[in-house]
């Protein structure tokens, strides 16, 4: 019976943090747009200036996007029953290998956007400010896909054997 309660505040759960997923999903498809939208006006009307900044950040909202998207299927699994199988654990890997590209991707957004070789001599963090909280949430996603698979491999290595 416990076993069958547990397996209900899973589903009840990832009912919930589906549709904080969705949400983000929802955001990040408008966001994407309408960054594309504010830079586009350069290339149409003379006299603005050619920013890069502008087109730089689409990529970190696509990057964000495929990244929700992937936790959002593996909390679709999950409220639908598929308790860790290999698609689940996919899902969860892959937003893992996702959230890297996007931390990668920042920091390089942000040494560009610095641009630390003007000078030289600033070797302040105040004009690098590194960010590992992505990189630590990405890794610590990244370590509970790879124990769900090795818990996974475990159980079917049990039910061989019995």
């Amino acid at each position: 019976m416990k076993n069958f309660q547990n397996k209900q505040k899973i589903i009840k759960v990832s009912k919930i943090l589906r549709n904080i997923a969705f949400a983000g999903l929802v955001l990040l498809g408008i966001m994407i747009p309408v960054s594309l939208a504010a830079a586009l006006p350069i290339f149409f009307v003379k006299g603005l200036l050619f920013s890069l900044a502008q087109f730089l950040a689409i990529p970190m909202f696509v990057f964000a996007f495929i990244t929700n998207l992937k936790i959002f299927r593996f909390f679709d699994r999950l409220k639908n029953g598929f308790f860790f199988d290999a698609q689940t654990v996919e899902n969860l890997n892959a937003a893992a290998n996702w959230w890297l590209v996007l931390w990668l991707y920042e920091v390089v957004f942000y040494i560009f956007m610095q641009q630390p070789w003007n000078n030289p001599h600033d070797l302040s963090l105040y004009h690098f400010p590194p960010d590992v909280s992505g990189l630590f949430a990405a890794l610590t996603l990244k370590f509970v896909a790879w124990f769900f698979c090795e818990a996974q491999e475990l159980q079917e290595e049990q039910e061989l054997t019995v």
